[in-house]
């Protein structure tokens, strides 16, 4: 099994992430899983219908980075104001059937 008690899946809202993940795939968060430098991390979306954005969390020179695979994504820096946006790390992806 991969993921704790607590993983969930959630639908990625985006294709920042292509080709490694696409809008509508979806992806299971551990929130039990350390957010670290290099991991791919899911994030609050905004709006009542948004699904999961998810970035690959970077740490530089003390600063929380989220970033897209593709270009032309904005970064996002994490701040004590929207730390609390990470739901956890990413451990598994699928897609319906």
């Amino acid at each position: 099994m991969y993921g704790g008690p607590e993983t969930f899946v959630e639908r990625v809202a985006d294709d920042a992430m292509a080709p490694l993940l696409r809008a509508g795939e979806y992806v299971f968060i551990d929130p039990d899983e350390a957010a670290a430098d290099g991991r791919l991390v899911a994030v609050r979306g905004h709006g009542p219908d948004s699904g999961a954005l998810v970035r690959r969390l970077f740490v530089e020179n003390g600063r929380r980075i989220l970033r897209a695979e593709c270009a032309g994504w904005p970064a996002i820096e994490l701040t004590r104001d929207n730390e609390a946006m990470i739901l956890g790390a990413a451990v598994l992806r699928g897609e319906a059937i």
